[in-house]
């Protein structure tokens, strides 16, 4: 019971690991380059 909660736990890391790397990406992308601003949406500085 614990191994598949702490399997469902790195699961769901790695999977919003995915997510928000794809939305810097697509950030990125949309905002070209990278500028101090991608900086602060990075790391939530805004």
């Amino acid at each position: 019971m614990l191994k598949n909660l702490i399997l469902c736990i790195k699961l769901a890391i790695v999977f919003a690991g995915i997510v928000f790397f794809a939305k810097a990406l697509q950030y990125l992308i949309f905002n070209g380059g990278f500028s101090g601003e991608f900086y602060d949406y990075l790391f939530f500085r805004k």
